[in-house]
């Protein structure tokens, strides 16, 4: 009986750490917490740093990608959007995603995290060390295909990958739901819901509460 109990102990770490599978931003940020995952572990959710809860199952929508132009190169791919399933950690493992696919829809197949990588020198460098970020695989929605040129669509690059959702959302490269308002969203905003008041189709309190809630945007406090 002993045994058995001594032999539960020893494993409850291990089944502790299989339920651990919902991050948030905070903890991909603490190293304590961050060393215990191995990279490419699969998770069910993220909380990213503006709040936002991205789990499997949930539609994504792609955004613009960052276009850069100098006299030297014309780059119209995603930076953080690559095509197919990948879980390399350089560059030079991935195929970006071409530029035309902004405003497409996505649905995530899969979350894993990964280490970053070891800034500095190291002798025998320790990436269990350093702070995770959250990858996401993404598959195309199910829809109806009227037309071949619909079809050929469809299954273009059917298969994604996100690599470091936040920076994908800081980017643009993914639509953010959940980001804060700009002084000039704020701006519009309190304008549109002043002429809504006046068109007595927002009431007096609802604008003041609006109101208040957005002058800390736009004066920046």
């Amino acid at each position: 009986m002993m045994k058995k109990i001594a032999i539960i102990f020893l494993l409850l770490p291990l089944f502790t750490f299989a339920q651990k599978k919902d991050l948030t931003y905070d903890q991909t940020n603490n190293i304590k917490y961050a060393e215990q995952y191995k990279n490419n572990t699969l998770i069910n959710s993220y909380i990213t740093k503006d709040g936002l809860i991205i789990k499997v199952g949930d539609t994504l929508t792609i955004g613009n990608a960052v276009i850069e132009r100098d006299e030297y190169m014309f780059n119209d791919v995603f930076s953080h959007i690559v095509i197919g399933q990948t879980k390399g950690i350089t560059n030079k493992e991935f195929t970006p995603l071409p530029h035309n696919y902004s405003g497409s829809k996505v649905i995530i197949n899969s979350l894993f995290v990964t280490h970053e990588k070891v800034a500095g020198y190291k002798l025998w460098p320790d990436r269990k060390e350093t702070p995770l970020y959250v990858s996401v695989f993404v598959k195309n929605p199910k829809v109806k295909v009227k037309s071949v040129k619909g079809l050929s669509k469809m299954l273009s690059h059917s298969r994604k990958t996100i690599v470091d959702i936040e920076k994908a959302l800081s980017s643009g490269e993914i639509i953010n739901s959940n980001a804060p308002l700009t002084k000039q969203e704020a701006i519009k905003k309190l304008k549109e819901s002043k002429d809504l008041m006046e068109l007595d189709l927002l009431s007096k309190q609802e604008y003041k509460k609006l109101k208040e809630k957005l002058t800390p945007i736009i004066m920046d406090k």
